[in-house]
C-alpha cells in the first residue's frame, strides 16, 4: 500500500524539478510529476534521459584536487591503470572527484561564481 505521507516522490520522473502534488501511480511503481503536462509525458512512459550537465571549470577543478590521491593510490597499486586497482582504492579515488566536483558545483549554486578553488 502507498504511504502519501512518508513515499510521496520528491522530484518529477519527467524532468527532475522539485514534484508538486502531481503522481501517477503505476503499481507497484509510484512517480511525481511537476505539472499536468509532465504527468502526461510520465504515462506515455516518456521520459529525458539525461538532465544532469557538466560544468568543464568544476571537472578541471575536482581533477587539479585529486592529482595527490591518484598518485598514492597508483603508487600503493604499483600502477597507474585505474581498473587494475583495487576496488576499495578506485572507489575512494572516484568519491573524491565526485566530491570536490560537487564542492565546486555547491559554491557555485551559493554564489553564483564559478572562481571557487581559482589561484590565479
Amino acid at each position: 500500500m502507498f504511504d502519501v505521507k512518508n513515499e510521496d516522490p520528491s522530484l518529477c520522473a519527467y524532468c527532475k524539478a522539485p514534484a508538486r502534488g502531481f503522481l501517477y501511480i503505476d503499481k507497484p511503481k509510484v512517480y511525481g510529476a511537476c505539472s499536468m503536462d509532465h504527468l502526461a509525458k510520465i504515462m506515455e512512459k516518456e521520459f529525458i534521459k539525461n538532465v544532469a550537465r557538466i560544468n568543464m571549470k568544476g571537472l578541471r577543478y575536482a581533477i587539479k584536487q585529486t592529482k595527490e590521491i591518484y598518485l598514492k593510490l597508483s603508487r600503493e597499486e604499483k600502477t597507474f591503470t585505474i581498473h587494475d586497482w583495487d576496488k576499495k582504492n578506485r572507489e575512494q579515488l572516484f568519491e573524491k572527484v565526485v566530491r570536490e566536483y560537487l564542492n565546486h558545483a555547491n559554491h557555485q549554486a551559493e554564489t553564483g561564481e564559478s572562481n571557487f578553488g581559482e589561484t590565479d
